[in-house]
């Protein structure tokens, strides 16, 4: 199968780059979108982080305290970073190439958005989603650093309102 990756970038006070793959193949030219992503740029301190992570986990009335508080701390020490999010590709394109075509995408705009001297590239990725943890540390050569319990996302409840809904992340990082 044949896909076309664009690249949007968008003029924003902070980097942003969005990808979208096509299928080219169609016969009425219709070039049906198989997968995207995105890359943005988001303040985030590893060191912060990956010394929390390796703590024991904390009871649940001492959770919401502390975590506001090393949320804090973290967001002190944190600088600008190139964070790969929203990665899909449709069912039948997976396993084609399309999620690793559309990382490469990514990765390469950190060095054309982001400077030369950017040597890393970090990715999040759903705690409960195996198979994108797998693209990205199997095959794509990416490390676990933490998982973060205050993400949020935004979903549809069954009368189609929008709620925000915390989740937890796993963050990975990858050296170019």
């Amino acid at each position: 199968q044949k896909a076309q990756l664009l690249d949007i970038s968008l003029s924003t006070a902070d980097n942003r780059c969005i990808f979208v793959a096509k299928d080219v193949t169609t016969t009425d030219n219709t070039h049906e979108i198989i997968g995207c992503c995105e890359v943005i740029e988001e303040k985030l301190d590893v060191l912060m982080a990956t010394t929390t992570a390796t703590k024991q986990p904390m009871s649940s009335s001492s959770t919401t305290a502390r975590r506001s508080s090393s949320e804090r701390e973290r967001r002190k020490t944190a600088r600008p970073r190139p964070i790969i999010e929203n990665l899909c590709v449709k069912g039948e394109y997976r396993r084609s190439g399309v999620g690793i075509a559309l990382l490469h995408a990514c990765e390469t705009a950190v060095h054309r958005l982001w400077g030369i001297g950017q040597d890393q590239i970090f990715a999040q990725v759903l705690e409960d989603n195996h198979r994108a943890y797998g693209l990205f540390v199997d095959k794509c050569g990416y490390q676990f650093l933490f998982e973060d319990p205050t993400c949020t996302e935004v979903v549809l409840d069954d009368t189609l309102f929008a709620k925000e809904v915390v989740v937890t992340k796993r963050m990975l990082r990858k050296f170019l």
